[in-house]
């Protein structure tokens, strides 16, 4: 431990120092964040727990796993097995699971549920394991997919997510789609395939089926999907994302979901072409990495970098938030605690875990990726910018495994009034450094962040002018809220819309996309979700502008 300790604050030392090494001098750029250029809009950080649910719920050190993966992470969408009619604890878990992040991040998160594979009895081979396809009719020779039961199936689980305080924000309907797995899976091609050698649904029609049911419901999730195995074959012939997104009525799904398990090198990802060909395709529909959990510590880095960079992702999950020897928190066995590795916890966080929170620990939802310059090709950099715009974060890779690079950041127009940098690298995890200037030192083969503080160069620092034309107000009642309410507001001119809600130190809480709405006077119910009684700031936004905004109460 002693040891441990003087290597601990030896690298800190030496990150102050203009020199790594008596060989190695180093120079520090300036590296210019430009804010006029700016790409996606984060909607946030998430990961999965889906399987091992039980060793968490079991767990005797429960609590303080609970604050480890979604405060320590600050986790914004949790995602969850949709396993309503073979697993009767399920529902249960996933109460308890969002209860506790409500606890740990005090605000709600948002669920993300998605389905492995429906009921045995919605399966062609009668077995929700080992592939198959939704269970179908053959009449006169036509075959007849069981869409409709899919969709009903689909309805209930809802509905039982509701019943016990579980509002998903997001909808999958189906995990890849085009794997079959010996676990729990169902097989679905972008359109039906029905010829001598197989019968297979489309998820097109599939898509179809449980959007129009569920529209007929008081709480509408928002639709992601195909969440297909990986990124590659695009432009093939293959199943690729593309061949899924093009044969389903677009305006249907809400954002395009993958996961990474081909399509890219997971060794050393930073070159890979696939993303930035995906981030071209459909780029007006929000992009989701809903799953990727393989690799060793560093590549983890190079595939956030390259989902945000090249595809420009709104959100990045990982997939295992716990998983006994691995994901992100390395969970022991909870009912012996002679099998655990350290017996004063149960638990580890895993090498994954500090990669992955040098990003969402600092990159928040509604925080806009900017243009930032970078003192080498081998420094991979990612900017955002919050909404409000006083705080800004940087995240710099350092792809190089023996040379060390330094670089100023400047924003112009703002001062940077403080920085916390914190860094990961094969000896440190997550380290907090003190550096004595303004000058930052990436180290070989590292993962720096640099949390920024802002302040305007004259500049007014009132959110909205003084006097509130009545285009900008916007009313959501009854005073207080409690449950179900009405929001009222007026557009200026024809366009999609959306709502945003925020909590009082500006962090977005609830994103609700309220359709395509003409010029005019506006009445669209509003659901109170997981909201806890308190006040909070909202906007009702299109194509990236504000349209109008309030505020409102909720109480119990």
């Amino acid at each position: 431990m002693k040891n441990i300790l003087f290597l601990t604050a030896f690298s800190i030392f030496l990150a102050g120092l203009p020199l790594m090494a008596s060989t190695q001098k180093v120079t520090y750029t300036q590296v210019n964040f430009q804010p006029d250029q700016s790409y996606q809009t984060m909607v946030g950080w998430g990961a999965s727990l889906a399987f091992y649910e039980g060793w968490l719920t079991a767990h005797p050190k429960k609590a303080e796993i609970y604050d480890v993966i979604f405060k320590e992470l600050s986790l914004d969408i949790l995602r969850v097995r949709n396993a309503y009619g073979y697993d009767n604890t399920m529902i249960t878990k996933v109460k308890e699971f969002n209860q506790a992040a409500q606890k740990s991040l005090g605000r709600p998160i948002d669920i993300l549920t998605t389905s492995w594979g429906p009921p045995a009895s919605l399966k062609s081979n009668n077995d929700r394991n080992n592939g198959g396809t939704l269970k179908y009719t053959v009449t006169d020779g036509k075959v007849s997919f069981d869409y409709a039961g899919f969709a009903r199936w689909w309805k209930q689980s809802l509905d039982d997510y509701n019943k016990n305080g579980v509002y998903p924000k997001y909808v999958s309907i189906q995990n890849e789609p085009d794997f079959k797995a010996t676990y729990e899976s169902c097989l679905l091609n972008p359109s039906e395939t029905i010829n001598a050698n197989d019968t297979i649904a489309g998820y097109n029609k599939a898509l179809d089926a449980v959007y129009d049911t569920l529209q007929k419901r008081n709480s509408i999730p928002l639709f992601l999907g195909p969440e297909c195995v990986g990124i590659g074959y695009f432009g093939q012939t293959s199943n690729g994302v593309e061949r899924y997104v093009n044969a389903l009525n677009i305006n249907k799904l809400y954002g395009i979901a993958h996961h990474l398990y081909h399509g890219t090198d997971e060794e050393s990802p930073w070159s890979s072409a696939d993303f930035g060909k995906l981030g071209a395709y459909r780029p007006q529909i929000p992009h989701f990495q809903t799953e990727y959990s393989r690799g060793k510590w560093f590549p983890l880095a190079g595939m956030i970098y390259k989902s945000l960079n090249d595809e420009n992702a709104v959100s990045y999950f990982f997939w295992d938030l716990v998983w006994p020897d691995g994901g992100l928190v390395d969970i022991d066995f909870p009912w012996d605690v002679n099998q655990w590795t350290d017996k004063t916890k149960g638990y580890q966080r895993t090498k994954h875990f500090w990669v992955f929170k040098q990003f969402s620990a600092w990159i928040h939802p509604g925080w806009k990726r900017v243009k930032v310059s970078s003192p080498s090709i081998m420094v991979k950099n990612v900017a955002f910018l919050s909404a409000d715009r006083d705080s800004a974060t940087l995240v710099a890779s350092n792809t190089s495994a023996s040379t060390s690079y330094g670089l100023k950041p400047t924003i112009p127009g703002y001062t940077i009034d403080t920085m916390v940098i914190t860094r990961t690298s094969a000896t440190e995890d997550g380290v907090t450094l003190t550096m004595p200037t303004d000058s930052v030192l990436i180290a070989p083969q590292s993962i720096t962040t640099i949390a920024m503080k802002l302040s305007p160069i004259n500049t007014s620092a009132d959110l909205h002018p003084r006097s509130e034309s009545p285009t900008t107000l916007a009313t959501l009642y009854p005073i207080p809220l409690r449950n179900e309410g009405r929001l009222r507001f007026t557009t200026p001119e024809p366009g999609s819309y959306s709502l945003m809600v925020y909590d009082l130190r500006g962090s977005r809480l609830i994103s609700q996309h309220l359709g395509t709405l003409s010029p005019g006077e506006q009445n669209i119910s509003f659901h109170r979700q997981n909201l806890p009684a308190g006040t909070y700031l909202f906007r009702i936004e299109s194509n990236g502008s504000e349209a109008a905004h309030g505020r409102f109460t909720v109480a119990d």
